[in-house]
């Protein structure tokens, strides 16, 4: 469904780029979108990746990913530095969700 709604959403596009910038070339070469998704209790996806000892994540922010990045900066900066806080474990990759 999502792929269906493509070639008419990047047109939408093509024409507000046109309206800000006429002399631009809004030819459209390749179209492609991405999934958007969220975790069930909407909260991202942070800390250290169970088995694996030296690999951290951070994902899932859904809409809010400008404050969850930053947090997640900090949150790993303090993993690897072995200052785990007890909060962490709400944004535990292997956590269970609340729903």
């Amino acid at each position: 469904a999502r792929d269906a709604l493509m070639p008419a959403k990047a047109e939408i596009l093509r024409r507000k780029l046109h309206l800000l910038w006429p002399k631009a070339d809004t030819f459209a070469e390749f179209v492609w979108s991405g999934a958007f998704s969220t975790t069930v209790d909407g909260l991202p996806l942070i800390g250290q990746v169970p088995g694996h000892r030296h690999l951290f994540a951070a994902y899932g922010y859904g809409g809010n990913g400008i404050t969850f990045s930053y947090m997640a900066s900090a949150m790993i900066g303090q993993l690897i530095a072995g200052q785990r806080q007890a909060w962490f474990d709400h944004f535990a990759i292997d956590r269970t969700p609340v729903t």
